[in-house]
């Protein structure tokens, strides 16, 4: 029965050490709201590139199952 004590205050030990030790530390208040990111930017050049490269890609697959 003392072997099985012992056992579980090792367990215990052990697991809340390796919790705490791995603990974040706690970060300081932050000054404010950062400023928006833009997203907006090249939203246009972006879809457009995206459809090219669908495109590009269904071309590519056609042109592979009529060479087979």
């Amino acid at each position: 029965m003392k072997s099985n004590i012992l056992k579980i205050y090792v367990t215990v030990f052990v697991t809340l050490f390796s919790f705490l030790s791995n603990a974040q530390p706690v970060d300081p208040p932050a000054d404010g709201d950062p400023p928006a990111a833009p997203i907006n930017s090249y939203l246009i050049w972006l879809a457009v590139l995206g459809i090219t490269f669908i495109l590009y890609i269904l071309n590519k697959r056609n042109s592979i199952k009529e060479s087979k």
